[in-house]
């Protein structure tokens, strides 16, 4: 089965993987160039270790250097740097904390025998059914056919609505900086996230002593650093937590300035009941994005992925490629829907003003 992937981020990619390994001929397709893009940090739950073994990914992801190192804890603190409560051994749960850059790494490497075709944005023009094959229409004009057709291609995913199932985007009310620290910094050994009013902080240590750092605050939504006058969004996020703990201070100070990222946190409007239409299915965020307060947004793509695999390695030679995108459909949607919500529920419930 040849099948083209549109979008070569993390989700595309543990697809194309897993495709592969599963018999398929694909082919991916990245509007943006190969250079490396900024990143930050990303935490992994079982779930995922569980989608990268059935990815046929679980020993090179079993080798992969992670964070936290043992006797790490977590922990949630105050404002002031008091320990609200603390649970031993985060190390030992199953919770694997990377840099993004690091992983993504890893599945190239995974698709280094694979097609892929930088700095080109690839468009469906026709999503087939049946009899007729999917089709992409490329930058320079060029067209082709293919008998599946996945876009991975994230929040404002273009082939979302170009099939008609795109809800819209909702603002969560609350905006996220991140960033990694140039060096290797101290959290006085926990790992974790802290609630103080309409505001949160968390950090990440990484396998090589930096740490993944992010920052959240109820904020209006399409606010920048320079619309509120600071010359970038370090300074922004420094004078937001101007009074919390000196190690939050510490941790943004130790971060590049061209390092910090700031993102409004958006989701989908509403979850969607379909994951597909025709020879072309959605994964990752193109399909269910949903806001980060259950660590939930890559994982649930790398399921995205096993459950696409999974459907193709099983499927005989001439399988009807519409009724495997229906199975995929029936496998995820609901599933999917409920990680939203929750992730959803449990923002409204972080962000809830306190006194």
């Amino acid at each position: 089965m040849r099948i083209a992937i549109i979008g070569a981020g993390l989700v595309g990619l543990a697809t194309a993987a897993g495709l592969s390994r599963a018999g398929a001929r694909v082919e991916l397709f990245e509007r943006a160039p190969q250079a490396v893009p900024a990143g930050a940090g990303i935490s992994l739950f079982p779930n995922s270790r569980t989608a990268m073994r059935q990815l046929g990914l679980g020993e090179g992801y079993e080798r992969l250097p992670h964070g936290p190192l043992p006797g790490v804890s977590t922990a949630m603190r105050r404002k002031d740097g008091r320990i609200r409560f603390s649970v031993p051994g985060a190390h030992g749960r199953g919770v694997r904390m990377f840099h993004r850059n690091d992983l993504r790494d890893f599945l190239l490497e995974a698709c280094a025998d694979l097609t892929f075709h930088w700095g080109v944005n690839a468009a469906v023009t026709d999503d087939g059914d049946r009899l007729r094959r999917a089709e992409l229409t490329l930058s320079d004009g060029s067209v082709s056919s293919w008998d599946l057709v996945i876009a991975a291609n994230g929040l404002r995913s273009a082939t979302r609505t170009r099939l008609g199932l795109d809800p819209g985007l909702r603002y969560a009310g609350y905006t996220a900086w991140r960033g990694v620290t140039a060096g290797p910094r101290g959290t006085e050994g926990t790992a974790g996230e802290d609630w103080a009013g309409t505001q949160r902080f968390g950090t990440v240590p990484l396998a090589d002593g930096r740490v993944y750092w992010f920052a959240v605050a109820s904020r209006p939504a399409g606010e920048t650093a320079a619309s509120r006058g600071f010359a970038s969004e370090k300074d922004a996020v420094t004078r937001e937590f101007s009074g919390w703990y000196p190690t939050v201070r510490g941790l943004i100070d130790a971060t590049a300035e061209q390092e910090v990222l700031r993102h409004d946190i958006q989701d989908l409007a509403r979850p969607l009941k379909a994951f597909h239409r025709g020879r072309v299915a959605l994964a990752g965020d193109a399909a269910h994005a949903m806001t980060p307060d259950l660590g939930q947004g890559a994982g649930a793509g790398f399921e995205d992925a096993a459950a696409l695999a999974s459907l193709l390695d099983g499927a005989r030679e001439g399988a009807d490629a519409v009724l495997l995108l229906e199975r995929y459909t029936a496998l995820r949607a609901r599933k999917a829907a409920r990680t939203l919500l929750a992730s959803r529920l449990m923002g409204k419930v972080a962000q809830r003003r306190r006194r």
